[in-house]
């Protein structure tokens, strides 16, 4: 408790230095800027965590934390409007996550399909589907960083999880809850966001961490790992999949997500943004907590996890098609 009591300390000062000398403002046209109860919140949740995980989770490998600093980099220049363009950030992303694919050694051992695994036993196949597995995961973190807690809740829920289940993590998981519930309450009251640079940098840890428990446990199920990221995972498959059959580029931003449809509905009755915004990220996360506490019971039955899997994806399609008409 005296580590979260300082932790929470040392994070709320930064983000009151933040606030008062006006860093990385937030005129980002996201949902959440239009009902600031202040001028501007700051997008210090990336610094938070990164400032964090270079005090306690630093261990010596200097490439794996360049690829680590340099994600919230390129999350800050997009933050600030300095790389406009999806196409190149998506470029550095894809750098970024080769690299540490590469110096963290990440590897996915096996799909439990004979014919996925012959595939992916040969070992540069092996590095570009681990490479596209994180891009998935850090661009559909990004996505769902539209509603306050929405995207930390649900990282919150994961490492919760995780140490409950005491699995062998490689970050220390009591610390990264205190480091991770200190962010989430300052997003609650509204005092910070994420940012491109906070939401890259979640993803891109969180993808770390799984694929290595993923590598050190061969009996978790590997659909026990994509259980825990369907979400996010889903939010941007299923954004490729919608603006390809609209002739649009996946590239190109819009306000179509699941999240964001569910907000516009609460928020015509509720008539309040802020409630509406939080209340939408409850729902959603207490619907994933529901999922992920199910699936903690069977982190090694590969065939109940798809079924789980597969309820998701079509309750997701059925909730989408129901918001969308209404």
């Amino acid at each position: 408790m005296e580590k979260f009591i300082i932790i929470f300390l040392v994070s709320t000062l930064i983000n009151e230095l933040a606030i008062n000398t006006k860093l990385l403002p937030s005129f980002t046209g996201d949902l959440h800027q239009k009902f600031s109860s202040i001028k501007s919140v700051p997008l210090t949740g990336g610094i938070i965590l990164l400032i964090f995980y270079t005090y306690f989770f630093f261990d010596n490998n200097e490439l794996i934390y360049l690829c680590f600093f340099c994600t919230f980099i390129l999350g800050i220049l997009s933050d600030l409007k300095k790389i406009i363009s999806a196409n190149k950030r998506f470029l550095f992303q894809i750098i970024i996550c080769f690299t540490l694919a590469v110096a963290g050694e990440l590897e996915i051992t096996t799909t439990r399909i004979d014919i996925l695994d012959k595939v992916i036993s040969n070992k540069i196949i092996n590095i570009f589907f681990v490479t596209f597995c994180i891009l998935i995961v850090i661009n559909g973190s990004n996505f769902i960083d539209g509603l306050n807690t929405l995207s930390l809740g649900y990282y919150f829920l994961i490492i919760c999880l995780l140490h409950f289940l005491k699995f062998d993590l490689v970050f220390d998981s009591l610390t990264l809850i205190y480091i991770l519930l200190t962010i989430l309450i300052l997003n609650l009251f509204n005092r910070l966001y994420l940012g491109d640079n906070g939401s890259y940098l979640i993803g891109l840890l969180f993808s770390y961490l799984l694929i290595q428990l993923h590598v050190s446990n061969n009996l978790i199920s590997p659909y026990f790992i994509i259980l825990l990221l369907w979400y996010p995972a889903m939010e941007i498959l299923f954004s490729i999949i919608r603006k390809k059959l609209k002739n649009k580029s996946p590239m190109l931003p819009d306000n179509e997500h699941l999240h964001q449809l569910l907000f516009k509905k609460l928020n015509k009755k509720i008539n309040r943004k802020l409630l509406s915004n939080i209340t939408t990220a409850l729902i959603l996360n207490s619907y994933n907590f529901i999922i992920f506490v199910i699936g903690s019971k069977f982190y090694n039955h590969t065939g109940l996890l798809i079924t789980l899997i597969t309820i998701n994806i079509f309750i997701y399609f059925f909730s989408y098609m129901i918001l969308k008409k209404i």
